[in-house]
């Protein structure tokens, strides 16, 4: 990895410290009640913000575009998560590639067996809910060498940097609860999540830019709530 890809990520992390510092005042005024994002954040926990007073664990998100990043995983962590195997394992390595292959290691819709197409859309569909749990609500990650879900949050806020100002905020059961009613779609490289109001809630796809070693990684994307 370049000196210049590092210190942007460096910035990156803190520039993201700095905001969930910044949301955390905010909360605090508006609750009246202490929120603090010391001693969280990191990449194995969905908790940037937190209140023990209110119980209220918050995911902050940015509102800078109509979607943005909600989940990001190898499909070796989220496969061993689940317990997927056989052929729907082959599905996963073949629409998403094997690790550090790029664009050209993965296959498109179009050029994998519509069965294992079918296999795939069904598990997601059956398994609706869990894939929510983990993409928002708790994760799923590598923690002492095992793959276990880490702490839950319970509120996700979009926050303004620019207006400095909360947009959005929802409980993470008023998500689950569009869930319930919808269902995901397979594109040529994508999968779309359609919620019960028949509005696109989220985007799955294979991360092709960054690092190498993110690269062919499930990238989930979350779009606001209206």
């Amino acid at each position: 990895m370049s000196q210049t890809r590092i210190l942007a990520g460096k910035e990156a992390k803190y520039n993201g410290h700095k905001k969930e510092g910044e949301l955390s005042k905010i909360l605090t005024e508006k609750t009246g009640k202490f929120h603090t994002n010391e001693g969280v954040g990191g990449n194995k926990t969905k908790i940037d913000i937190f209140c023990e007073e209110l119980n209220k664990y918050y995911s902050q998100k940015s509102c800078s575009g109509k979607n943005t990043q909600v989940h990001l995983t190898s499909t070796k962590i989220w496969c061993e998560y689940f317990n997927i195997d056989g052929n729907l394992r082959l599905w996963f390595d073949q629409f998403f590639g094997l690790p550090r292959s790029g664009r050209e290691g993965r296959l498109k819709k179009s050029q994998i067996n519509d069965d294992l197409n079918q296999l795939a859309l069904n598990w997601f569909n059956d398994n609706k809910m869990s894939v929510f749990d983990v993409i928002v609500r708790h994760g799923a990650y590598k923690i002492d060498g095992q793959v276990k879900k880490g702490d839950a949050i319970n509120q996700v806020v979009w926050y303004n940097k620019k207006d400095d100002k909360i947009e959005i905020q929802v409980s993470v059961e008023y998500l689950a609860n569009l869930v319930k009613g919808g269902r995901w779609i397979m594109r040529e490289t994508t999968l779309h999540f359609i919620d019960g109001n028949g509005n696109k809630r989220f985007h799955l796809q294979m991360k092709g830019s960054g690092d190498l070693s993110q690269k062919n990684s499930m990238q989930f994307h979350i779009y606001k709530v209206c």
